[in-house]
């Protein structure tokens, strides 16, 4: 069964009636912890955990350790669970694929099996080995992809994980720190749960914000494409050189920044052809991001289509150059920002 509404997997767990096979993926790491957790809770609970519960790493995985603990009878319980993550389906030699075809054919009654993958490259529509493990968890248990989140629902989360903490914040303050932090919802939770230890009770502000975060690479690299664009070169350097400071790679930065000029261009070329944020959130991976959405169109109206263009042409050449030479990467990103400098005043 392929699951559509976390909705359906939390009913699932209230009613207590779990299926044998369960397979988690998505690019939401926190979620799929959440619901392994509370997948876990319900299949085991107090029941003897420490001899009906087993977590198997999935990075130095024997499959038949798995098997044998997912046929053994439960101690004492009604079930017994067996995680593995991370999960690699196309990973496993022919014996160990094996042994699992197998469990997945016939799966134990009274286990539930957990499987949670974290490999970004598990499409169902460009990996036919993706395919292949969903189609046979589907005739067997359930099927749970685990996105991100809207930008709305994120904000109810950032508000609901301060109010536990005795701490309130607004929705604008929400927004603010997506923008300022990594979107994903383990780094947020551990951000919002240190933003309210600081604060202690009450309104969240700004200034508290500010005082115990650390803005996210993201964030200081689409400042420095508005730096470069503005014509600010010393602030653009001297971003690059605490970037390269902080030892990020200069691959991943500049990967970072051609991100941040193709979002300026899709936005410059919508409001040319009469779209807004609507219309690119629906042709764009932008889940969870609409404030870069946002953000975009407001900037990019003061940079010409031809500036973009050029800047994401020499980007593209500045990456060639630095997967296919042997020159070094901090000083061919640093001559690519001197670059798109000049690109900008011509």
């Amino acid at each position: 069964m392929i699951l559509e509404q976390e909705s359906q997997l939390l009913a699932q767990i209230k009613e207590g009636d779990l299926s044998p096979v369960y397979l988690l993926y998505g690019e939401e790491q926190y979620l799929k912890e959440l619901y392994c957790r509370k997948l876990q809770d319900c299949a085991v609970g107090d029941a003897f955990p420490e001899f009906n519960l087993h977590v198997f790493d999935g990075n130095k995985l024997d499959m038949e350790q798995v098997a044998a603990a997912a046929e053994s009878m439960p101690f004492m319980a009604e079930q017994r669970c067996v995680v593995i993550s991370p999960f690699n389906y196309g990973g496993l030699n022919s014996k160990d694929k094996e042994i699992f075809d197998s469990l997945l054919e016939a799966p134990v009654p009274t286990t539930v099996l957990i499987l949670i993958v974290n490999d970004p490259d598990f499409l169902p529509k460009k990996n036919a080995k993706a395919k292949k493990l969903i189609a046979h968890v589907d005739h067997v248990g359930v099927v749970m992809e685990l996105n991100k989140r809207s930008e709305s629902d994120m904000a109810k989360f950032l508000q609901r994980k301060a109010k536990d903490c005795g701490c309130s914040i607004s929705k604008e303050l929400c927004q603010y720190l997506l923008e300022r932090c990594e979107d994903d919802m383990l780094t947020l939770s551990n951000e919002i749960d240190k933003i309210c230890a600081f604060a202690g009770a009450g309104e969240i502000t700004k200034e508290q914000i500010d005082a115990v975060t650390v803005k996210a690479v993201s964030a200081r690299i689409y400042d420095l494409a508005k730096a470069i664009l503005a014509e600010r070169s010393e602030q653009a350097m001297s971003i690059v050189q605490e970037l390269i400071y902080l030892r990020y790679q200069p691959t991943v930065i500049l990967s970072s920044l051609s991100s941040a000029y193709l979002d300026l261009y899709i936005a410059k070329s919508a409001l040319a052809d009469g779209k807004g944020q609507a219309e690119i959130a629906k042709n764009f991976e932008y889940r969870g991001r609409d404030f870069v959405i946002r953000n975009s169109l407001r900037d990019c109206r003061k940079y010409s289509t031809e500036v973009l263009r050029r800047s994401i042409a020499y980007l593209a050449q500045t990456d060639l150059r630095m997967k296919s030479s042997r020159a070094d990467s901090n000083i061919l990103l640093e001559q690519c920002v001197a670059q798109l400098l000049m690109i900008v005043r011509e």
